[in-house]
Formats: structure tokens, C-alpha cells, sequence
């Protein structure tokens, strides 16, 4: 199954872009208003990035996803379904460049003002069924300003022309100025979320209504949208509607009461169902299989005999690229990639035809578990060739591979170390009648060097922690499946 957020990477970078300058009033409205409707995620994510901004800029400087991820402790999964979110309700708009170099922009879009969300049929229901009757009017209540009655005072304001003169010809002369096109900060207006349910057929509602005494004019643009909210949320169908439009609708003037609409058809759902709706978006359900695939995988890899650390490497494995696996290896050792092993793994990659995830086990192979400075090409080729010939193709049969070698090399290692322990001891004695006499060889330099055979073991359990709580950052990072 493709996940839309595997084309997302923590590698990934991203500029904020403010279309508005955010108030107190709009945090606040963000806060009590749209942050039921979107979850925590996606709040903290929008207010993240809005402090991304520095004060009088608009712009943010390039930051990476892993940044983002970090500050917010959660995966790219979660980072998609937050987003999405976001874009759902009308709080950001998403721009993807893929060249020269991949680059996202998210440009924040100012809440609605309260009267317009109240008065918005989509946000207010929705509000009103995600925190109850008796909170939706405690909400509301904190956006009610008490106006002033002007039947009892008199209004003195000044116009423009009362307080200021200004020369026409000066202005005449500017207009050109004037007109120059730029792009002002806030200058457009806030993006409200829209429904346009293809299930719901216009048509043949229309087509009920005109038998009866409704007004066709009464249904306005705003009503019609009522009408495809209402269908939406409480899975309403064309006959239903007629009725609560009917029941709705002056018998003399054939007018639509709009608010009597939609508590007709609030309080019928409710009176059926004892629970309020429930909105799940379309990442929620796939995150969820994710997961259980993933419980699933551990499993079954655990039955075959696999550690935790095993399965941690695999799962790391899967989920990032060759390259950025060995970056992170040698970040973590304190080194760096260089050219011929970056023409090394290029070869491999072209001509070995072995999944990602393999060539990234033989990487830790080389790097951590042989705990070679560098990955040696000699050895990489050899290794790449024989998994290659012998057609491993999932990173647990690679694990298995590397732990069969590193047993034999163990093996292997006693036995020279006993030959030559034994060699030493014999040659290093001469009997000179009843005298012994023990001999010392001295190697040169050049000798031992040669001699010296890298010793095959993985890391300490101190080093072992720390590299595995990196590649937990890496895999908390890097759910995209590279």
C-alpha cells in the first residue's frame, strides 16, 4: 500500500510564509475555535510555524522537516495527517518546488473572525457537535461583544474631508506610483473549508421541491450550501432534506428559516444516535494499518530469532535511503563519507540489484559491526556480490548472512589463535642439554600491521545505546519508506 507521506522526508526543507499578521484576537480564536476542530497536532504544527517567523519578517529562513519533527516529537506520518488538517480547515496552503532542489512552502492563512465562523454553517456545526450544545454557547459567548444602542446617542465622527485636505494634482502626478503591481501583507482574504459531496444529487431535489409550496428564489447560495453541510455531517439523503427544508419553510411566503434547518436536522440526528458525529481524516485509518503492519513484522521477526536491536536496524533500514544511512553511521562515530565510498555504494547500487534495505544492512555490517573506519570497497564488493548470487532480498536475510559471518570469523579467529599460540611456544624453546631456553620474536612495525587483523564485534553496550536511540530518531524521522 503507498502512504501519501512517503514522498515527505526529514531531510526536506521548508519556508513559512505569513499571509497576514496574526493578532492576539486571531490566537485566541485559534485556540478555542478551531483547535477542537483540528486536534493538538495540528494546532501545535500551525503555531510552530508561525513562530518559525521572526517579528515584522514574513518570511521564514529554510529549515529542514527534521527540525520540525523534533520540536514537535512526532513522526512524518503524524506531521502529514497534521498538515492536512490544517488545509482541510483553511489554515495553510502547501506549495511543492521539485527542481532545481525540493523545497515546500507553507503559507499560513489567517483564522476567520469569529462572526464569520459562527456564521459559517461548516465550522459552527462541526464545533458545535465536537464540544456539545452547552460548551459551543460558553465559546460563543467569549466572541459577543455588547454593541451600543444608538437610539440613545447622537453621532459626531468626523469624515475625511471634514478633518484633511490633500492637492488633486499631486495625486494626479503619483498615480503611476501608485499603481506599480506588489503584493501586501494580508490582502487577501481567509480560506473557509467547503464541502461538494458528489452524493448528493441537486437535481432531483429540486425536482421534489417544485411539487410543493417552496419558493424556489428562497433556497439562496447560502442555503444551498446549508443544504450540502447538513447532507455531509448527518449522512442526510435528497427525500430527507426535502422534508426539513418543508418543515423549515413559511407556509405563506415559502421563505427558508435557516437556523430552524439546521436544528431540525441536529436535533433528529441526535434524537436517533446518542453520540455526537465523528470526523476521522483520511491518514488516520492508514496510519493505524501502518501500525499494524508494523506490530505485525515485528512479530514475525521476533519468532525467527531477531532482537530488538536486530528489528530496530531492519525497520531503519527500510525506511531511508543507502546514503543517508551511512551519513548517520558516520555522524554518529565522529567521521565522515568520502568520495570513493560514496563511488563504492554508487557501484553497488547500479550493479548489485539488491534492495535498499539490504545494501543499508551490509553499510552497518561494515561500519558498526565490523567497526571498519571506512566502508572498504574490496570487502563491500565481495559481501554485495554474494548476497547478490545467493538472491537476498529482505534485510532479515541479510541480518541472518551477517550474523552466519560473523560467527565463522569468530571461529576462524580461535583457531589461528590457537595455532598460533601453539607455533610460538615451540619455536620459542631450544634445549641446550638439560638448560630451556625461551626465545622472544620481534616483529617490525610494518609486521605487526600487517598481521593485525581487525577484530569483528559489535559496539559496546554504552556505544550500542547511543547508536540505537539514534536510529530511533532516524526512524521517527524517516517514515517516509526511502
Amino acid at each position: 500500500m503507498g502512504y501519501p507521506w512517503k514522498n515527505l522526508s526529514p531531510k526536506d526543507g521548508f519556508l513559512v510564509k505569513q499571509q497576514a499578521l496574526l493578532s492576539d484576537i486571531d490566537q485566541k480564536i485559534l485556540t478555542f475555535l478551531y483547535q477542537p476542530l483540528v486536534g493538538n497536532a495540528a494546532y501545535s504544527l500551525y503555531m510552530t510555524l508561525w513562530t518559525e517567523i521572526e517579528e515584522e519578517n514574513y518570511w521564514s529562513e529554510g529549515i529542514l522537516h527534521s527540525e520540525l519533527l523534533a520540536l514537535l516529537n512526532i513522526g512524518i506520518p503524524e506531521l502529514y495527517q497534521a498538515r492536512i488538517k490544517l488545509e482541510a480547515i483553511g489554515l495553510i496552503k502547501t506549495y511543492l518546488q521539485t527542481s532545481p532542489t525540493k523545497l515546500i512552502v507553507y503559507e499560513l492563512q489567517a483564522p476567520q473572525t469569529s462572526d464569520v465562523f459562527f456564521k459559517d454553517d461548516l465550522l459552527s456545526l462541526l464545533l458545535l457537535e465536537k464540544v456539545g450544545e452547552r460548551k459551543f454557547k460558553k465559546l460563543r459567548n467569549r466572541f459577543v461583544v455588547e454593541t451600543i444602542d444608538k437610539n440613545k446617542f447622537q453621532e459626531i465622527t468626523k469624515s475625511f474631508l471634514d478633518v484633511f485636505q490633500f492637492d488633486a494634482e499631486l495625486l494626479k502626478r503619483e498615480k503611476e506610483l501608485l499603481k506599480q503591481p506588489v503584493s501586501y501583507i494580508g490582502n487577501t482574504s481567509s480560506t473557509r473549508p467547503r464541502v461538494d459531496p458528489k452524493t448528493f444529487d441537486l437535481k432531483f431535489f429540486y425536482t421534489g421541491l417544485n411539487q410543493q409550496y417552496i419558493n424556489r428564489s428562497s433556497i439562496t447560495k447560502e442555503i444551498e450550501e446549508t443544504i450540502l453541510v447538513l447532507h455531509t455531517l448527518y449522512g442526510l439523503d435528497e427525500l430527507a432534506m426535502q422534508q426539513f427544508v418543508l418543515n423549515a419553510s413559511d407556509i405563506e411566503t415559502g421563505k427558508i428559516d435557516e437556523k430552524r434547518l439546521k436544528r431540525l436536522a441536529y436535533d433528529d440526528y441526535h434524537n436517533k444516535n446518542q453520540q455526537n458525529i465523528s470526523l476521522k481524516d483520511v491518514v488516520e485509518k492508514d496510519i493505524e494499518v501502518e501500525s499494524n503492519q508494523q506490530k505485525m513484522r515485528e512479530t514475525e521477526l521476533t519468532k525467527r530469532g531477531l532482537t530488538k536491536e536486530d528489528i530496530a536496524v531492519i525497520e531503519v533500514s527500510e525506511q531511508i535511503s543507502p546514503v543517508d544511512f551511512m551519513n548517520s553511521i558516520k555522524d554518529q562515530k565522529g567521521g565522515f563519507v568520502t568520495k570513493p565510498e560514496e563511488w563504492t555504494l554508487e557501484e553497488i547500487v547500479k550493479k548489485a540489484n539488491l534492495p535498499t534495505a539490504v545494501i543499508n544492512i551490509l553499510i552497518h555490517y561494515i561500519l558498526v559491526v565490523r567497526n571498519n573506519p571506512t566502508l572498504d570497497q574490496k570487502l563491500a564488493y565481495k559481501i554485495a556480490n554474494d548476497w547478490a548470487q545467493e538472491k537476498v532480498l529482505a534485510p532479515e536475510e541479510a541480518i541472518q548472512k551477517v550474523k552466519k559471518m560473523y560467527s565463522e570469523n569468530a571461529e576462524k579467529r580461535q583457531q589461528q589463535e590457537s595455532r598460533s599460540k601453539s607455533y610460538t611456544q615451540n619455536r620459542g624453546k631450544t634445549n641446550y642439554g638439560n638448560q630451556t631456553t625461551t626465545r622472544k620474536e620481534t616483529l617490525p612495525d610494518w609486521a605487526k600491521e600487517g598481521n593485525n587483523q581487525l577484530e569483528e564485534k559489535p559496539m559496546s553496550e554504552e556505544e550500542q545505546k547511543a547508536f540505537m536511540e539514534r536510529l530511533k530518531r532516524i526512524q521517527n524521522f524517516g517514515k517516509e519508506g526511502e
